[in-house]
């Protein structure tokens, strides 16, 4: 697939999400690049190759019941990828008629072309014991990735000795690979419980960890449409503060050359 057609298939993934939460009153935004993409190009990104987008806890819990009753079909070729079946601690929906290769220099892992969904957690406030929380919420999340990817990788003769040797010791431990992610869950869902999101002043993608990323709850107290690509997709109120707390810097500024990264990956029709 040529990335024209790969950035018109996570479009059409977008429009589809977008659609399915607008029929079902579930509230999401865009996110991270997407964000910046439609506030400063009304677009993609240039150089982005990559859709992100971000419920609040509540909506994305509802959501993902409502995807487990149907086996994750979002529609007759959209699926959505859950944690405990991926490396990732969020949800994936891809595109069951692609096929995406990641990571080609180490250990290729197919997948679908895809967008990516992250849960928004309400953090209490800035105290140690927040950003002990976030720490906590981040080991869980290279657990998950050192147990379904890192551990395979660095078996590779391309890695060397002290990889292979943390591979070798732990693969007995890891027999269970879902066990990260479940943690994890019920980790962040006991907090959750105990600080709901519309009790805490800030919010963040508490799967990620992310404490350095808390953004002020309010930026999320409602929503605007913004342009992405010729559609209107719903972005935070504030986006402006948002951002700010994701980049630290002037996000309306285009980056140094040697910034300007994307992924490297193989796309094709199946």
């Amino acid at each position: 697939m040529t990335l024209p057609e790969q950035k018109q298939v996570m479009l059409d993934i977008l429009k589809a999400f977008a659609t399915y939460c607008d029929e079902h009153g579930l509230m999401y935004y865009l996110d991270a690049g997407t964000l910046i993409g439609a506030v400063r190009h009304k677009g993609y990104i240039p150089w982005d190759d990559d859709i992100d987008v971000n419920m609040p806890q509540k909506d994305y819990d509802i959501f993902c019941e409502q995807m487990r009753k149907v086996n994750g079909m979002l529609n007759d070729h959209l699926q959505v990828e859950f944690p405990e079946n991926t490396i990732y601690p969020f949800l994936k929906i891809t595109d069951a008629r692609t096929i995406l290769i990641e990571f080609l220099n180490r250990n290729p892992m197919e997948v679908g072309v895809y967008i990516d969904v992250f849960p928004k957690y309400g953090i209490k406030d800035k105290s140690w014991k927040s950003r002990l929380v976030c720490w906590t919420s981040e080991l869980m999340n290279i657990i998950q990735w050192f147990s379904r990817y890192s551990m395979l990788a660095w078996k590779q003769p391309f890695y060397g000795k002290g990889k292979h040797l943390l591979a070798f010791i732990f693969s007995p431990f890891m027999t269970n690979k879902k066990w990260p992610s479940r943690l994890q869950k019920w980790f962040i869902h006991r907090y959750a419980k105990h600080h709901p999101l519309e009790e805490c002043q800030y919010v963040t993608t508490l799967t990620n960890g992310e404490f350095h990323k808390l953004a002020p709850k309010e930026c999320f107290e409602g929503y605007q449409m913004l342009e992405f690509e010729s559609c209107q997709f719903k972005g935070p109120k504030d986006y402006d503060t948002y951002l700010h707390c994701l980049y630290k810097g002037d996000y309306m500024q285009f980056p140094p050359e040697d910034q300007r990264v994307h992924h490297t990956t193989e796309v094709y029709w199946k």
